[in-house]
Formats: structure tokens, C-alpha cells, sequence
């Protein structure tokens, strides 16, 4: 819009020039109060617009208030100086229609207010500079009508983005509920078998392109089926709901990826660390669910076995995957109630510090 006015200024000084319309003795008075001055203000607006818009800490909000401060300061600065031409108070059309597309319904309100206030007082300037001319009223009262008109529209405008973001937010929040019944088993509400080994998939990826190592782990409960023989599906789901509240406790989430992949098992996936650190974060959550009393159910004290692999470079998710089920299998063997890590090198499975 700046450039527009300056180049429509300096295209109609040569024009008048050429004409003979302007006068030599008037044609400095022209420069300075029709191209020089609105252009360097123009342009100071323009360039402060930019620095806001461009500032690293302003926020959305400041942005548009910005943006649409400046169109209503060119707005205004352009029919000061044209005053002659009365029409041009239509461009206040802009800043009312802008303001529905970046800004509140309440603030909108008082952009259009303060339109038409600037209106007035470019109307009223106008009025007292522009002598003879018998169209002048009806020449700013269409002006005053197509804004009033843009007043209404933006606020459909606005009644209707507001229903939109409305519609969209609604399907934005079923589309994460939908996800979430993919991705989460519905009783501990870890993540399930399916998003476990995408996620394995995944750390495998990028630990091969980023060359950033990460070991697994795979728990069971011990004597989960006579848990539910002796006292019933309800108490078996109790142990799991405790150990799942328990490892979201002990665990961070940045950190560990745990998982429900079988009935009474379950995944964990440590990030950037070693087979030795992931062992250890194991049996400190072993030793808390061992000493709660989330562990007792009647009479029988409920424990849980783990097994830890490390991934080694260039092997697949389903080898390491059974590197550590292997040494699950040797914890069962061993007794139960402890954590077994796998030796690569060796191709055994040996308890951590054997």
C-alpha cells in the first residue's frame, strides 16, 4: 500500500508537471507535502512493523496488533494528504476486514470503532479544506456506508472462524482420543504391543544414524496364573494397574519407553543407555514393587523377573528383542525375582555381575 501511494504521488507529479496544472513556484510545497513527508512516515511504520513482527519474544497477539496498527496508521496518513480526493476514505475497509482475520471478536470491535473514528476526523478535514464541491457529502457518506457494511461482514467473518476453530479443535481432540485407543493399552495405560515395537523399530533407526546406543529390558510377573486361579481376573489386573502406576513413578518418560506387551509383560526402552544403567533401573524398580504393598495379594507375595540386552551396531529389532527375552528366561530359570543381562560378546545370558 506504501509503494502504491508513492509511486501513484510521483506518477501524478509528473503527469501535473507535463500538464502545466502545477506550477513551477508550487511544485516544492508538492513534493515535500505529497511524496516526501507521508512516504518517510510511511515507511518509518512500515520498517517498526517489521521489527515486531521479526522479534524473537513478541507474541501472536502482538504481531497482529501490529500488523493492524500499521494499515490503520497508512490508512489514515494517505487521506489526510489526498484529502481532495474524498473517496479514498474506503481504504478504512481494510484494517476492519484485516482485524476479523487476525484478532479477537472484542478487539475487532474496537478496531472498527477506532476506523471510523479516524474516518471522521479525515472527513472532517476534508470537509473544511474542500470548498465548492456539491457531491462532497454524498462522496463521504459512501465511504462511511461500505465500512459500516465491512463492520457486519467482519464480524460474520469472525462468528465464523470462531466455529470453525471450534470444529476443528472438536475433531482435533476425537483424532487424539482415536489415537490414544490405537496406541494405549486400555487397562495400564502404557502404550501397547504394536507402538512397543514400532518404537524398538525406531530406536534402532536412529541409533544407527545418529550412532546413539540404547538398551531394552522385558519383565514378567512371576506366578501371574496363580494369581488368577487363587483370586480371580480382578486381582491379577490389580497387580498389573500397580506395577504400570509404579514404573510411571520410577521411570521418565524422556528417558524410558515402557510398554504392555503381553498379558503379564512388559517392554521398556532405555534411551542412551547401557546395558549396566538399564539393570540398574530395573532393580530399582524391582526392589520398590517387592517392598509396597502393591506386591501382596492375600497371601502370596507377587514378584516380577527382567531381562536387559544393549543393542549392538548393525544387528535388527527382533535380535535384540530376543537377546533380551532370553535373559528373562534365565531369570526364570535362576529363581524368579531377578534381573538377568545378556552378554552379546559371549552369546549368554549371565545375572548382572557374575
Amino acid at each position: 500500500m506504501a509503494i502504491a501511494v508513492t509511486l501513484l504521488e510521483v506518477t501524478s507529479y509528473f503527469y501535473l508537471v507535463d500538464s502545466g496544472d502545477l506550477l513551477p513556484k508550487d511544485r516544492g510545497m508538492y513534493i515535500r507535502t505529497r511524496i516526501l513527508f507521508p512516504s518517510v512516515f510511511n515507511y518509518g511504520c512500515l520498517l517498526l512493523n517489521r521489527a515486531v513482527q521479526t522479534k524473537e519474544t513478541a507474541t501472536e497477539v502482538c504481531k497482529n496488533d501490529s500488523m493492524i496498527a500499521t494499515v490503520l496508521l497508512l490508512c489514515s496518513v494517505t487521506v489526510w494528504v489526498h484529502y481532495t480526493l474524498v473517496s479514498a476514505l474506503s481504504v478504512f475497509v481494510l484494517p476492519v476486514v484485516l482485524s476479523a482475520v487476525f484478532v479477537s471478536k472484542k478487539k475487532m470491535r474496537l478496531i472498527c470503532a477506532v476506523s471510523l473514528a479516524a474516518m471522521c476526523i479525515c472527513a472532517a478535514h476534508s470537509y473544511l479544506l474542500v470548498v465548492g464541491d456539491p457531491f462532497l457529502v454524498r462522496n463521504i457518506a459512501v465511504p462511511f456506508f461500505l465500512v459500516l457494511v465491512a463492520c457486519l461482514l467482519s464480524n460474520i467473518i469472525m462468528a465464523y472462524i470462531q466455529e470453525g476453530k471450534a470444529d476443528l479443535l472438536s475433531s482435533y481432540r476425537v483424532q487424539l482420543i482415536l489415537d490414544r485407543k490405537v496406541k494405549m493399552d486400555p487397562l495400564t495405560n502404557l502404550y501397547n504391543q504394536h507402538t512397543f515395537f514400532k518404537k524398538l523399530e525406531e530406536s534402532v533407526r536412529l541409533a544407527e544414524q545418529q550412532n546413539e546406543g540404547f538398551s531394552m529390558a522385558i519383565l514378567d510377573i512371576d506366578n501371574f496364573k496363580a494369581i488368577n486361579d487363587t483370586y480371580g481376573h480382578s486381582a491379577g489386573n490389580q497387580v498389573l494397574e500397580g506395577l504400570s502406576d509404579l514404573m510411571g513413578m520410577v521411570f521418565s518418560p524422556k528417558r524410558e519407553f515402557v510398554a504392555r506387551y503381553g498379558g503379564e509383560e512388559f517392554g521398556i526402552i532405555f534411551k542412551g543407555m547401557t546395558r549396566d544403567q538399564a539393570y540398574e533401573r530395573i532393580e530399582q524398580l524391582r526392589r520398590h514393587f517387592s517392598d509396597s504393598r502393591l506386591s501382596y495379594i492375600g497371601v502370596i507375595h507377587v514378584t516380577f523377573s527382567g531381562g536387559v540386552a544393549q543393542y549392538q551396531p548393525g544387528e535388527e529389532s527382533s535380535t535384540l528383542f530376543n537377546r533380551a527375552d532370553a535373559a528373562l528366561y534365565e531369570a526364570k530359570r535362576k529363581g524368579k525375582n531377578q534381573t538377568v543381562t545378556d552378554l552379546a560378546q559371549d552369546g549368554i545370558a549371565v545375572p548382572s555381575g557374575a
